[in-house]
């Protein structure tokens, strides 16, 4: 077809797939300079969801990585994390997958063949192909290679799936209960939300979908759900979840768990009306086990207190909260006044509970709607989003307000830490590696995972060492005048 045949509509798709293609060979290019690792996996079927489990297997002696001036025992540790699969007309999987992540002092060796002329971006490579990536620190000038003085291993880098457990559905949202991180509880496109306890289903089972609860309720499909994490037994087993049919609904599932009865229903203790449109996100306050926050599509979030039972009053609301759709919401972990809010009008909020006429700050840079928010399970000043325009923005709240030269100023505002711009389709879900400093994993519609950490340059500046050591300053204690100026309080 030539470009006079093409209708307007295809000549700007096929436009805009020239674009995204010549961004993501700019990015690999840049890839060795910004990072200490990435690494791509492609994955059979696209995965709306990723969260990484906070165990940590350390790899049997013995086993050989590449490491510098030599080779080391131990240098790599085995990171699982909790995904999904989205497909039509093929059954769709829950499934547990892992990743050898390198320690400190080990150097990853890229034997790649350079594919910079591969303008389709990862999306087009083989289903189950691996690539990884190394920092410049890595590079030695005597030999002018990557790497270090051994044959680098398959080890470190390795990405697998460990576990394929039939859904019902595709999987639009799957997360571990933090107090039992082999209970999970699951979205799918039907009314239902399910809860498995993987401990009891095999690894690759080809049986069909048999979830150990199943909690009814919902009159519509949905996305958000969160379980109460705050330390205690009367909390273990409670979980919130959000719908297309505008209500919020609690469950306590830990009884229903002892009975150990697949396929057991389960009814809501509580159901949360106020919304007007579809809810699109839920989250369970950080320390408060009776706080409840949701958002949705009618621009409002909402704070509820559990204790209520079903109520349709909220006990705090912000109306018209973003100038869009509010997508997400998440808690502070540290901070008990302090939470996040994306939206369709391409921003993040931070608000605080004591105040809530306007917003804490704006953090502006996508340029598309922002789907998750995510705060930083190691600085309590860094909080991460993801959004439609196929980008992964990391955020620094302690370097609001800070000088800028002219030419820095264009790349974005002083607290736009790092943009991850590996992804060539939009980014579904992203989750911190609690047990690794800065290191990432995200899923995209085209069927990609990455995990990748940002090079320590990218996050401390010149004489910031020890800050990076000790962590930022406490900003979520700070009277807002001393966090905005009094001049943005008016």
């Amino acid at each position: 077809m030539t470009v006079t045949e093409m209708t307007n509509e295809e000549l700007g798709t096929t436009l805009e797939e020239r674009m995204i293609a010549e961004e993501y060979k700019i990015w690999k290019k840049n890839t060795p300079y910004l990072y200490d690792y990435v690494m791509t996996h492609g994955l059979e079927w696209p995965s709306l969801t990723i969260q990484f489990f906070p165990s940590v297997k350390k790899l049997a002696d013995g086993q050989k990585v590449s490491a510098v001036g030599g080779v080391s025992k131990n240098a790599a540790e085995q990171h699982e994390f909790l995904i999904g699969t989205h497909t039509t007309g093929e059954q769709n999987y829950l499934m547990v997958g892992s990743v050898n992540l390198p320690k400190d002092d080990v150097v990853v060796e890229d034997n790649k063949e350079d594919d910079d002329d591969n303008e389709d971006g990862p999306s087009k490579k083989q289903k189950t192909e691996n690539e990884i990536i190394t920092p410049v620190s890595n590079y030695n000038q005597e030999k002018n290679e990557l790497g270090g003085h051994t044959p680098s291993s398959d080890l470190v880098g390795k990405i697998e799936i460990k576990m394929k457990i039939p859904h019902a559905g595709e999987v639009n949202r799957a997360r571990f209960m933090p107090q039992n991180h082999f209970v999970v509880a699951t979205r799918g496109p039907s009314e239902e939300v399910f809860v498995w306890d993987l401990s009891k289903h095999e690894s690759f089972s080809t049986s069909e979908p048999s979830p150990q609860l199943v909690l009814k309720g919902h009159t519509g499909e949905g996305y958000g759900l969160a379980w109460c994490g705050v330390p205690g037994e009367e909390n273990m087993g409670r979980l919130a979840t959000c719908s297309d049919d505008k209500t919020v609904m609690i469950w306590d599932v830990k009884s229903a768990l002892a009975e150990g009865k697949n396929g057991m229903e389960v009814s809501p203790y509580a159901t949360l009306k106020y919304h007007t449109d579809v809810v699109e996100d839920v989250d369970w306050h950080k320390m408060d086990a009776n706080m409840v926050g949701s958002v949705g599509d009618d621009r409002i979030v909402c704070l509820w207190d559990v204790r209520k039972g079903s109520n349709d009053k909220p006990v705090h609301l912000v109306e018209k909260a973003h100038g869009g759709d509010v997508n997400c919401i998440e808690f502070h972990p540290t901070k008990e006044f302090m939470f996040a809010t994306g939206g369709s009008d391409e921003v993040v909020k931070l608000w605080d509970m004591r105040n809530l006429k306007s917003p804490l700050q704006t953090l502006k840079g996508h340029t598309s709607d922002v789907y998750g928010v995510h705060w930083s399970p190691f600085n309590e000043s860094i909080i991460a989003s993801c959004s439609a325009d196929r980008r992964i923005a990391l955020w620094d709240l302690s370097r609001i307000g800070a000088e800028q030269a002219p030419e820095d100023a264009e790349d974005g505002p002083p607290e736009l830490l790092f943009m991850h711009g590996g992804h060539t389709s939009k980014v579904s879900d992203f989750s911190w590696n609690a047990n690794n400093e800065w290191c990432m994993a995200s899923v995209s519609e085209d069927n990609v995972l990455q995990v990748w950490c940002p090079a320590e340059d990218v996050y401390c500046e010149d004489g910031d060492e020890d800050e990076c050591d000790d962590g930022k300053e406490d900003l979520g204690m700070k009277p807002r005048t001393e966090i905005l100026g009094d001049d943005e309080l008016e």
